[in-house]
């Protein structure tokens, strides 16, 4: 389900000939009209009421924010922890005090280091040349605090590979 809202000004930057009622950029609609999406996500929303799942992507938040800035006593190279609910960032850095980035083949390496280590994350990608070094992940908003405690410890794992791979 989505929705895209504009301004007439912006929307006439789209028109090719204002003559042609059909020479612009149009929406794409490949299930316009159907049903089945409405449906699936006032499901969607009844569930996530249902089972409190704001609340427990707040509980949980929290709880793994705690426990990913724990670990930057740990490993140095972690710059920085954010996020908001189960939404987190690790940035990455040579340097804590400069916060100068780490090479993005390490920051690569820690997705890897992740994966083995049973959690998947991603990384900033391609976002600014030389600063594609923050860590994202985003848990199920069903995350228990054992799910998140066992991301937090494959994250710890995924650091010290990678820091002992490449001498950090």
């Amino acid at each position: 389900i989505s929705c895209t809202v504009t301004t007439e000004a912006v929307f006439q930057d789209f028109v090719n000939d204002p003559a042609d009622h059909d020479a612009y950029f149009r929406d794409i609609s490949t299930f316009g009209g159907c049903t089945a999406g409405p449906a699936a996500a006032l499901k969607n929303m009844e569930i996530i009421e249902r089972e409190n799942l704001l609340e427990n992507c707040t509980k949980m938040g929290e709880r793994l924010i705690e426990g990913l800035k724990g670990l930057m006593d740990k490993h140095p190279i972690i710059g920085d922890v954010r996020g908001k609910g189960l939404f987190a960032g690790i940035e990455i850095v040579k340097d804590r005090a400069t916060k100068e980035p780490i090479a993005e083949p390490i920051a690569n390496a820690m997705v890897g280091a992740a994966k083995q280590a049973g959690v998947i994350i991603g990384k900033t990608s391609r976002s600014f040349r030389e600063f594609n070094n923050t860590l994202t992940l985003c848990p199920a908003l069903i995350a228990t605090e054992a799910d998140i405690d066992e991301i937090v410890a494959g994250i710890d794992k995924a650091f010290t590979t990678v820091e002992q791979k490449f001498g950090l």
